[in-house]
């Protein structure tokens, strides 16, 4: 618990790292938006729900990718191995995300919202890290690594 409570402060106390946080709530909303119109929309055009949160989340996703990379991890790689570390990242995410809102809708009562949230808030948390530190991480070169005067 000392653990948690010592990570929250630091988050507290670090002015950039609030900012990426609150850049990625509002970017999350965006894509949130994204994500629950096309879910909602697929399914009242009858479609089964799993597939339709999948597509909710990929077009969601796809929103994101484009915000997150220029305006919330001011990341201006754009490489093709970026790309790869997103998809490969944000498709597990997804997976995640689909198959807790199935599960949710199976054991939870009537509102579909309930699942949804759940869903929804465990991937923010997988997703904010996951960007941060393997998707977004800042590229440094080999020589800066190695420099003993940064060490």
């Amino acid at each position: 618990m000392s653990l948690i409570v010592s990570r929250l402060l630091y988050v507290l106390n670090d002015k950039a790292l609030r900012h990426q946080i609150f850049r990625f709530v509002v970017t999350g909303f965006l894509g949130l938006f994204t994500d629950v119109s096309v879910y909602r929309t697929l399914v009242a055009l009858n479609a089964h729900v799993t597939p339709a949160k999948a597509i909710g989340c990929v077009m969601g996703t796809v929103v994101v990718f484009f915000i997150n990379r220029s305006w919330t991890f001011s990341s201006r790689q754009a490489s093709m191995s970026q790309v790869l570390r997103f998809v490969a990242f944000y498709g597990t995410s997804i997976t995640i995300n689909t198959t807790l809102n199935t599960l949710g809708l199976g054991l939870l009562p009537d509102p579909w919202q309930v699942a949804f949230v759940f869903a929804t808030g465990v991937s923010t948390v997988i997703n904010f890290l996951g960007s941060k530190f393997i998707v977004f991480r800042p590229v440094t070169s080999p020589e800066v690594e190695a420099s003993p005067d940064l060490a």
